[in-house]
């Protein structure tokens, strides 16, 4: 424990003089003074209840003074701010993760449930930041990186809501319709991609896909392309295939899966009831960079113990002074 203002305590000096070379000056003042002759005094001071008040003064005013110096002493120490420094070098897991999500017209009938799944998966993680982007043969950012739970699953209801027509038409789905053709798939996961920010920090990054991997058009980047973007920027992707009941069952979603492998990321099948499970578990497990920081010292004050003496001490010496009659 130190003292962040131990110039206080230098304060103390006189005052603790005085308290010693005060009394001396009285006590020499008193000598000097005239004496009152009195007859026959030294009966009264010899009787015994005189000598006892007199014994009861001189212990009274001298504990007075005691809790007094104690009491000043306390309040020159907190006054002095008692602190504890410690050093501490953080922690953080920083995980970022962008839900991208196709909608294009082979995707509407299925996008509730992947929605319903993304709900899932943000309910299963703590600390991380999500984003949103849905494409067609565009992409559009419904909501950027953040890890605000309830916005998150406000705006994945509004996105549910306008595909199932219980809620107003989104403004974002009008950015997907910008580009010819539908479900381009490569430049969709290629925007996903590039909706991570703070590139210059080392931060873990995953794409959890939603897509059948039926393309309609001409891309600007193919799958193949936009996996190999995603894995020069060390982001994983994780695909959920909702057009097949099983890994393998058509050759989309064998290439599917064959472009997710290729970044370190996995492949589900959405109807599989471990999908949001294992991603949350594979993102946790191997996403999990940890950044250290830099050494912070931090400085606590704690002022409790002599807070609570200084108390009982002005009580003391209340109780003490009010008994005493001083």
């Amino acid at each position: 424990m130190g003292l962040a203002n131990a110039w206080i305590l230098l304060g103390l000096v006189p005052v603790i003089a005085a308290v010693v070379v005060l009394p001396r000056v009285l006590r020499r003042r008193r000598r000097t003074d005239a004496a009152v002759p009195v007859a026959h005094i030294g009966r009264l001071t010899r009787l015994p209840g005189f000598v006892a008040a007199v014994t009861r003064m001189r212990l009274t005013t001298t504990a007075a003074i005691v809790l007094v110096g104690i009491l000043g002493a306390t309040a020159a120490l907190l006054a002095a701010r008692p602190i504890v420094t410690s050093t501490e070098k953080p922690a953080t897991f920083t995980r970022d993760v962008v839900l991208c999500l196709d909608v294009s017209g082979s995707m509407t009938d299925v996008d509730i449930d992947v929605l319903a799944r993304f709900t899932e998966l943000s309910e299963g993680f703590e600390g991380e930041r999500l984003a949103l982007v849905i494409f067609n043969s565009s992409a559009a950012q419904v909501f950027p990186l953040t890890d605000d739970y309830d916005y998150i699953a406000q705006q994945l209801e509004a996105v549910r809501s306008s595909l199932d027509g219980t809620g107003e038409f989104s403004d974002a789905f009008g950015g997907t319709l910008t580009g010819e053709g539908a479900s381009l798939i490569g430049d969709g996961l290629a925007s996903c991609v590039l909706a991570f920010d703070r590139t210059g920090e080392q931060r873990s990054r995953s794409v959890v896909l939603a897509t059948d991997n039926d393309i309609n058009g001409t891309p600007i980047m193919t799958v193949d392309e936009a996996g190999a973007f995603a894995a020069s920027r060390d982001v994983r992707v994780y695909g959920i295939d909702p057009s097949v009941a099983k890994a393998g069952d058509s050759d989309d979603s064998a290439e599917f899966q064959r472009v997710v492998d290729s970044t370190g990321g996995e492949y589900f099948v959405l109807e599989s009831a471990d999908t949001v499970p294992t991603i949350v578990d594979s993102i946790e497990a191997t996403e999990a960079a940890l950044v250290d920081e830099k050494p912070k010292v931090v400085v606590t004050d704690q002022p409790t113990l002599l807070a609570v003496l200084a108390t009982v001490l002005l009580g003391g010496l209340l109780v003490l002074v009010w008994r005493a009659r001083l």
